[in-house]
């Protein structure tokens, strides 16, 4: 038994030590799902690249037409996480999960000038609109968009063409506007808002449409935010938003969910022109199911194992609590099992001992041949019982010492009923 502890020790010490490093380490690379390269989510995706890089983390960014693609490409597994527009549908049971809301995503129309259509979506009967590509968000936005203003067969054109494509399209004529939805940052969209040939149009009724756009919001973006000189805008301006998230495939690992995590609270944690200082990343109405690490790192911080364990071991430390607590009860059941098994082999003798005991406290008070032969025929049944224990080789020791034990008895009972016969003048006439 002692031999097997040895074994068996060294053997679960690696294997601990084996999934601590195989286990729980993340993968050195993963795949993001990052929009048309150059566009807003590239760029944002470049941020995480960084940020992940100083934890030894790859991210590969791979181009798509936008969310739409994003989201197959989650739910076929081509990549392990994306950048997901707010107010699409995720494939029920698909398994993706949510690690958050990241930021505010303008959805803004722009025409050339002079512009035909107003600020009224309810009044763009007719128009030609460039609203992205098939697989973009934009493009599901747009549709969103011209639902929630109650248009129907009124003959408003999508345009195939998104980001730069768009504008040149407003510029080109084949588009009366164009739609976009990206970060404020995004290069097309800076470059609408400063082309002096291009016209913002200050949608109205933005409350209204708000309401009937799922994950859309009302935003006011204050004058001169974008700059001073000259004031972009030049007022204060209402316009709707759409809540981006970044949505994980449903394997993605635990460390890798605690990383981007808190890339995103360094990246969108900063107050800006939509959001508050720490505003984001946050959990409400999550598009998914939340990922329990994104869950726990967005609404409590990380907890104190973050500054004594290595990252990929406090994101996962309830993993490892459910490895080592068998191992801290193990340890010691291997000392009692052999233990309990010594003790119950030298129980089925020592039992017998208290027996023997009383035989000798009866043959102690014996005074007759009547009591000594009671005594002698217990003591040749106990010395049966002990002779018939199926003992181990390494326990049949003490059945020895408890049968010499008996023989003294024995011998014990021949002397004092030789003596009670010299003694007794009948029981030696009656002697052979």
């Amino acid at each position: 038994m002692r031999v097997l502890i040895f074994v068996l020790l060294p053997i679960l010490f690696v294997g601990l030590i084996a999934f601590l490093i195989l286990g729980l380490k993340p993968p050195s690379s993963i795949r993001l799902a990052a929009g048309v390269n150059g566009g807003g989510y590239w760029q944002i995706g470049q941020l995480y690249k960084a940020e992940l890089a100083r934890d030894d983390i790859q991210i590969d960014l791979v181009e798509t037409a936008g969310s739409v693609e994003n989201i197959e490409k989650l739910v076929s597994g081509e990549v392990d996480v994306a950048f997901v527009q707010g107010g699409l549908d995720l494939p029920q049971e698909s398994g993706l999960q949510s690690l958050g809301a990241i930021f505010l995503e303008p959805m803004v129309v722009f025409q050339g000038k002079p512009g035909p259509i107003g600020g009224n979506a309810g009044e763009w009967d007719g128009i030609r609109l460039a609203a992205g590509t098939e697989g973009s968000g934009t493009r599901a936005a747009a549709i969103a968009l011209i639902e929630a203003a109650g248009h129907k067969d009124t003959g408003i054109t999508l345009v195939d063409a998104g980001g730069l494509d768009a504008i040149d399209a407003l510029y080109t004529g084949k588009a009366d506007a164009a739609l976009f939805v990206a970060p404020l940052d995004a290069p097309y969209l800076m470059d609408a808002i400063f082309d002096a040939n291009i016209e913002f149009v200050p949608m109205t009724l933005v409350d209204a449409l708000a309401l009937k756009l799922e994950g859309a919001s009302s935003v006011t973006v204050p004058a001169g935010s974008i700059t001073l000189d000259p004031p972009r805008p030049p007022e204060d301006v209402k316009i709707l938003a759409l809540r981006a998230s970044m949505i994980g495939g449903p394997d993605l690992h635990p460390a890798v969910a605690d990383r981007l995590v808190a890339a995103a609270k360094i990246i969108h944690g900063q107050p800006g022109i939509l959001q508050g200082a720490s505003e984001y990343p946050k959990t409400e109405s999550p598009p998914a199911p939340l990922n329990k690490v994104a869950e726990e790192l967005i609404n409590t911080g990380p907890n104190f194992l973050h500054a004594v364990l290595p990252y990929w071991i406090a994101a996962q430390f309830g993993r490892v609590l459910l490895l080592l607590l068998p191992l801290l009860f193990l340890a010691p059941l291997l000392r009692i099992v052999p233990s309990g098994y010594v003790w119950f082999q030298k129980r089925r003798v020592w039992r017998f001992y208290q027996r023997i005991a009383a035989l000798e406290e009866e043959l102690a008070q014996a005074r007759t041949q009547s009591d000594l032969d009671a005594v002698a025929k217990s003591i040749e049944e106990l010395d049966a019982n002990i002779a018939n224990l199926n003992l181990p080789l390494a326990y049949r020791q003490g059945a020895y010492d408890a049968r010499l034990h008996i023989g003294l008895i024995r011998q014990e009972i021949t002397r004092r009923s030789a003596a009670e016969q010299e003694s007794d003048p009948v029981a030696r006439s009656e002697s052979p």
